[in-house]
């Protein structure tokens, strides 16, 4: 099920929706790590696809091409994607421990 997630600490309104199917995930992250998933939610909500990489913003490739992965903090990732209609919506797909493999 998806579902419109909010950042942690508070409302913020950014540019565009942010929606997560790994709702459980997102809210531990959020949970544990109040402070970076706040600023990971301002970037998916206001930057998510920058037209470079950044520390932060990393453009997956092979069979994950079309996916990003922004790193929360050096232990956890949220990975997402455009949303459906490839309208501009993020649809987070991961939201956990940095992944084994994009290593």
């Amino acid at each position: 099920m998806t579902r419109e997630v909010y950042a942690p600490k508070g409302h913020y309104s950014g540019r565009h929706k942010v929606y997560c199917t790994v709702y459980r995930d997102w809210n531990r992250l959020c949970q544990n790590r109040p402070g970076p998933m706040r600023r990971c939610y301002i970037e998916l909500a206001d930057n998510s696809f920058p037209p470079l990489q950044t520390n932060r913003h990393h453009q997956l490739k092979g069979k994950l091409k079309g996916f990003w992965e922004y790193e929360v903090d050096g232990g956890a990732r949220v990975r997402y994607k455009r949303g459906p209609d490839d309208r501009v919506v993020v649809l987070v797909v991961y939201a956990g421990p940095a992944p084994s493999d994009t290593h």
